[in-house]
């Protein structure tokens, strides 16, 4: 499987999507609430006459980031972090997912099926792992993690 990826940092790992889904990236900011919505919706945004549900994609998959002495804890949102969202389609889906950083786009030329033992994420919710320098990235199936539940 060959293919053009986008490469992300989340909670200090490597993640990817299909650059064929992948509509924008844009700067973080907050969208606008959704109430009684699950805890990894961020909010909804407005973008080009589209409306796009934000997910935290950190909170969906339940990643935690290592505090200053090894707890872990919630990090504070913030706009000033460097994080951006990511403007997606699946199955003519619009959304967005709120990632720590993008690294860049690569190509990938062979996905390794994940360890059905995978606990972090859940293997169900991967598509595959590809290496690169000796890096993992975490291919997601959001099909599977948004729209179909888990």
């Amino acid at each position: 499987m060959t293919g053009g990826y986008l490469v992300f940092h989340l909670m200090e790992r490597l993640f990817g999507v299909k650059l064929a889904g992948a509509l924008e990236i844009m700067p973080w900011r907050q969208g606008r609430r959704v109430p009684l919505a699950y805890s990894y919706v961020e909010g909804l945004i407005d973008y080009r006459r589209t409306i796009y549900p934000v997910f935290n994609l950190a909170r969906r998959l339940a990643l935690k980031g290592q505090g200053p002495i090894g707890f872990t804890a919630d990090e504070p949102l913030s706009p000033l972090s460097g994080r951006s969202i990511v403007l997606l389609e699946e199955s003519k889906k619009p959304f967005g997912i709120s990632v720590d950083r993008v690294v860049k786009m690569t190509n990938i030329q062979e996905l390794t099926p994940a360890p059905p033992e995978a606990r972090d994420p859940d293997a169900s919710l991967i598509k595959g792992l590809a290496y690169e320098n000796n890096q993992e990235i975490v291919i997601l199936d959001f099909e599977r993690l948004f729209f179909h539940g888990s």
